[in-house]
């Protein structure tokens, strides 16, 4: 039995509770708060909201639920990271009355002038920078609820977290879908790639290694600094005069918060895209009796072929249009793959229609 800690919107108190499930937690969590359960949503301090026993499984004790009514509002990473900076004596935010309504009303806007302002001790910082230890540098670990004894291995947990959530929010899409309830044919197909998607990432560490510094397959370089990607539809950041969004995470606490609102953005996109090819893969694989591409998908959802790096002012949250999957690589037989859409009509289980002439 692990223990956690909760409160509610307003974060006025925290109260400790303990618990073997998220069900458990939950119940205790209205109950002590003195909420209505029915109008709660259990949720982590980041907006991830906890509706699944096994992610709930997987986070450490002592992590921070926000028990939301709702229609209330919580205070958001941008609002922590203006408190932050603030709280570091920066001149330009005490000297502006007007910045908190600002950020209020625009947080890509909010970041992008928060992060120009970060200008702390430079030469203290770089002697930091280099810190890996907790004890070297504790300023950095402020605040955190880990057990991580250096930066490298907490920016690795939070890739992890990141990834995980991937995978969660995946399977929570597929199980609730009115296709994997309808077609249990093709559900044992979903399944098994599934539960292949699992075995993967966790033989991989869930990619953790991104954000890892001391490792050579890391996003950024050797001191910690990472380059934003672009958006979805550019080749680099044009941002901050052509030179890109740049942010060393493993510089400060303040740069460490800043970095958690940068995104790892899905290309060909992860719900509008990515689930509703795999439905159609696990159609053409029940029909000929040939197993999902798991690889195809796997690179998809969860690694750098299709996952970019980039600055909440480059994630582009709009419809990725010409970012499509390619039915070609769907299964793991190309010559089965072609056999298939030239010997059939595939039926469309999302509406009337029939789709032909997939390639």
């Amino acid at each position: 039995m692990k223990g956690y800690k909760i409160t509610n919107c307003a974060q006025d108190k925290r109260i400790g509770v303990v618990g073997n499930s998220r069900e458990e937690v939950f119940t205790k969590g209205c109950q002590k708060l003195k909420l209505d359960a029915v109008n709660v949503t259990m949720m982590t301090l980041d907006g991830t909201v906890i509706d699944d026993e096994e992610y709930f499984q997987l986070l450490p004790a002592q992590t921070l639920f926000i028990f939301r009514l709702n229609g209330e509002t919580f205070e958001t990473g941008a609002d922590l990271v203006y408190n932050v900076l603030a709280a570091v004596n920066n001149d330009t935010l005490k000297t502006s009355i007007k910045i908190k309504s600002f950020m209020d009303e625009n947080i890509k806007e909010k970041i992008r002038i928060l992060s120009s302002v970060l200008d702390i001790d430079h030469n203290k910082q770089i002697n930091l920078t280099s810190c890996s230890l907790r004890s070297k540098d504790p300023e950095w670990f402020q605040d955190l609820d880990t057990r991580a004894k250096t930066k490298e291995e907490f920016m690795f947990k939070r890739c992890q977290e990141r990834i995980r959530s991937y995978m969660y929010k995946t399977k929570t899409d597929m199980i609730k879908s009115d296709f994997y309830i309808q077609h249990k044919k093709c559900r044992q197909y979903l399944d098994e790639v599934y539960k292949q998607f699992s075995e993967l990432l966790t033989k991989n560490k869930y990619h953790g290694y991104y954000f890892d510094r001391s490792n050579p397959n890391c996003l950024c370089d050797k001191t910690g600094t990472f380059t934003c990607e672009g958006a979805w539809n550019q080749s680099i950041c044009s941002y901050e005069r052509g030179t890109g969004h740049k942010i060393n995470p493993y510089q400060n606490r303040e740069c460490r918060i800043i970095f958690s609102t940068w995104n790892l953005d899905h290309w060909v996109e992860r719900s509008r895209s990515v689930i509703p090819a795999l439905f159609e893969a696990s159609v053409m694989a029940s029909e000929v009796g040939c197993s999902i591409n798991m690889n195809y998908f796997y690179d998809l959802l969860f690694t750098t072929v299709n996952l970019k790096l980039v600055h909440i002012v480059c994630h582009d949250k709009g419809q990725h249009i010409s970012a499509k999957c390619d039915p070609n690589l769907y299964l793991k037989n190309k010559q089965t793959i072609n056999n298939y859409v030239n010997n059939h009509l595939k039926s469309d289980f999302f509406g009337n229609k029939k789709i032909s002439n997939i390639n």
